[in-house]
C-alpha cells in the first residue's frame, strides 16, 4: 500500500510541475492536455496562467495530503483535517473519472478528438488510479 500511495503522490507532484511548466510558457503536452469540439481542433476553454497556476497548487496539496496520511510524511499524520482533505481528494478524481458526459471521462459523448484517446487511455485511468490511492490512504492509513 505503501509504494502505490508513494507512487501516485510522485505522479501528482509531476503533474503540478507540468502545470507550472505551461503556465509559464511550455507547450510540451498542451496541445493534447484540453479538450476540443468535435470534428475541430478549437479548445472549449484556454486557461490562463493565473487558473493553471491555480491547479498546479491544487495537484501540489493533494501529493502532500495523500503523502502525509500514507505516512510518507510523518508531518500532521493522523490529522482529522488531513483525513478529510483525503477523502475530498477521493471524491474529486472520482467525479473526473466519471467526467461531464460530454467531454471528458469514462461516459463521454465526443470520442474522435485528440483530446479523447488521451482521455480514454491516460487521463481518465490516471484519475481512476489516483482516486484509488486516496481511498486507500483515507481508509487504511492511520
Amino acid at each position: 500500500m505503501m509504494l502505490w500511495i508513494a507512487i501516485s503522490g510522485f505522479i501528482l507532484l509531476l503533474l503540478s510541475a507540468i502545470h507550472v511548466y505551461w503556465a509559464f510558457g511550455g507547450k510540451w503536452g498542451a496541445s493534447a492536455a484540453l479538450p476540443t469540439k468535435a470534428n475541430s481542433q478549437q479548445m472549449l476553454f484556454l486557461p490562463g496562467i493565473g487558473a493553471t497556476l491555480v491547479v498546479a497548487g491544487l495537484l501540489l496539496c493533494s501529493a502532500l495530503v495523500l503523502f502525509i496520511q500514507g505516512d510518507v510524511l510523518p508531518f500532521l499524520s493522523g490529522s482529522p483535517f488531513i483525513k478529510w482533505s483525503c477523502w475530498a481528494c477521493a471524491a474529486a478524481f472520482t467525479l473526473r473519472t466519471i467526467g461531464d458526459f460530454n467531454y471528458v471521462g469514462i461516459f463521454r459523448k465526443v470520442r474522435s478528438t485528440r483530446f479523447a484517446k488521451f482521455d480514454l487511455y491516460l487521463f481518465t485511468p490516471l484519475c481512476l488510479l489516483l482516486s484509488g490511492a486516496f481511498y486507500t490512504a483515507a481508509v487504511l492509513a492511520t
